[in-house]
């Protein structure tokens, strides 16, 4: 699978976080790793499945023109 640049640190995030809750003192390393692979590759093609949008901006700060009045 390739991994686009701007995709790798979250590649990196879920392989490591996958291989911190799975990891132990077993000698499953090669099945925990590649699971940890598979894992994060799955979730790099879901994020890709996604459409991304922005939300307007309302009530922004720069539009008051008037300072409150004082009491």
């Amino acid at each position: 699978m390739t991994v686009y640049e701007d995709e790798w640190a979250f590649w990196d995030d879920i392989a490591a976080r996958y291989i911190l809750k799975h990891a132990g003192t077993e000698s499953n390393t090669v099945n925990i790793v590649d699971a940890a692979g598979y894992y994060a590759d799955a979730m790099i093609v879901e994020r890709r499945k996604r459409k991304r949008v922005k939300l307007p901006v309302v009530g922004a700060a720069a539009d008051v023109t008037e300072a409150p009045a004082a009491i």
